[in-house]
């Protein structure tokens, strides 16, 4: 008899992916529901399968490293920003991958099983594989034996709050010295969000926090009950809630200011010419956030008690990317640092999209790579650190950055349009209300959308009348 050829498992799920696709249409509500419950099911295993293919990945890396004489503190380097990249996901989510399918597989036994059979999602089982990290191997395979046939119906916190009281009463030295280390690490960090908003979160200790939200509302509760809701920078008096006000009162105490709309702040706002003169719909950018309506632009810039620096910027005619910089120095000057800001927006890295920390060479110094805009990248710090461990390589275009991994695979990065563009040709929903150009205005066909040409006094006048108004 002829041995059958083995099928690799890639083609194996290229196939399954062929059949899903050709599923047919549900011709039920009943129908619906059942399919949505099955493709949940699916979906945790797909997230065992991962699990399973990372830990191996992990398991092979080391073994070839190791066999190429790596040294053992270096062996692995990287490998969570690969498994990143494969899932489409930023470096630290992929590091996480990396830790809990290791847990999982090795140490957690019933809670993989519960994963691949779809009795829990991949957030319940990394909820465990989380809380117990820190314990021992002993301990960590005493409390999946605990979990087992317990998973229910709880959520991933409940699930996770479960799990730490195990561990908390299997080690509590151990506990005690991880809360000591957890407070070593209180922060504060900002996160864009929609419609020109922004998350400020701040991690403390849990006493401190309850303590501080407390504080806020016990003092928006005494101004609601005395009907002082008007906000004191508001012409309108405009009634605010409970929750405006003790979010005007976090800016107020932390700022030391009168009124939550006095905070001094340094914000890079793109903005194209016509938007800023004219009725032009297109929004602005702030960098490293997003875009903001461009009516919401020119409200910035009307607060009286902003101060405005201004900064010309100029791109590529057609493009729309920004112009070549370049420098003799090794280190990045004030002004192609700046200029990369702004071109890469957030770290450069393909899924990453943390704050831009570091601005580095592409092509490192110590190989021939100058200090150019061609040749320089906006990173986080983890990023600008990934790219220097062994086999790794970076890439830079005129329009792109392409990341080149251990296993050969390659992650491009298109370089966006310092204010992306509509190429539909069609207009947008809603146009503004048409403004009036000053009268110093240049000549039609001296100034093009995203490359302004204006000088700064003029600039400086629509400021003065958007203030005016």
């Amino acid at each position: 008899m002829e041995s059958a050829v083995a099928v690799s498992p890639v083609v194996e799920m290229q196939e399954i992916q062929t059949r899903l696709e050709q599923l047919a249409a549900v011709s039920s509500q009943l129908e619906a529901v059942d399919l949505i419950r099955e493709t949940e099911t699916c979906k945790a295993l797909m997230s065992a399968i991962q699990a399973r293919a990372t830990a191996v990945m992990e398991a092979l890396r080391h073994n070839e490293e190791a066999l190429r004489d790596v040294p053992a503190d270096r062996r692995g380097k990287g490998l969570g920003a690969e498994i990143g990249l494969a899932r489409m996901e930023s470096p630290t989510r992929g590091a996480q991958h990396l830790k809990h399918a290791g847990l999982l597989l090795q140490d957690l036994p019933h809670t993989y099983a519960a994963l691949a059979r779809g009795h829990i999602r991949e957030e319940h089982a990394y909820a465990v594989a989380r809380e117990v990290s820190w314990l021992s191997r002993e301990d960590r395979q005493r409390v999946d034996r605990l979990l087992e046939g317990k998973f229910g119906s709880l959520g991933p916190r409940q699930l996770g709050g479960m799990v730490r009281f195990h561990a908390q009463r299997l080690d509590q030295a151990g506990a005690l010295k991880r809360l000591a280390k957890a407070e070593s690490q209180r922060c504060v960090t900002v996160r864009p969000a929609a419609e020109g908003m922004a998350y400020l979160t701040a991690l403390l200790p849990l006493q401190q926090a309850v303590g501080a939200c407390a504080s806020l509302h016990r003092t928006a509760n005494t101004l609601v009950s005395k009907g002082d809701t008007s906000n004191p920078a508001d012409p309108t008096a405009t009634p605010r809630t409970q929750q405006q006000i003790m979010a005007d009162l976090f800016v107020e105490r932390l700022t030391g200011q009168a009124t939550a709309q006095a905070v001094p702040a340094e914000v890079h706002l793109v903005m194209s010419d016509g938007a800023l003169f004219g009725a032009d719909a297109t929004p602005a950018w702030v960098t490293g956030h997003g875009p903001i309506p461009a009516s919401m632009a020119k409200a910035w810039l009307a607060h009286p008690e902003a101060e405005v620096f201004l900064r010309r910027v100029f791109t590529e005619a057609k493009e729309h990317q920004l112009v070549r910089l370049e420098s003799v120095a090794r280190a990045f000057p004030a002004g192609i640092r700046r200029m990369v800001i702004l071109r890469d927006d957030v770290c450069s890295t393909p899924y990453c999209g943390a704050a831009i920390q570091q601005i580095d060479h592409v092509r490192p110094v110590r190989n021939g790579g100058a200090t150019t805009w061609t040749n320089a990248s906006g990173l986080c710090a983890g990023c600008n650190k990934l790219k220097e461990n062994i086999d790794w390589s970076h890439e830079r275009g005129y329009d792109y950055l392409s990341v080149k991994t251990p296993t050969g695979h390659t992650y491009r990065m298109e370089v966006q349009p310092i204010l992306p563009t509509d190429d539909s040709g069609q207009p947008p929903d809603k146009k503004l209300p048409v403004e009036k150009p000053p009268e110093t205005r240049p000549p039609p066909g001296t100034v093009t959308p995203y490359r302004c040409r204006s000088t700064t006094p003029i600039i400086t006048q629509r400021i003065a009348q958007l203030r005016a108004a």
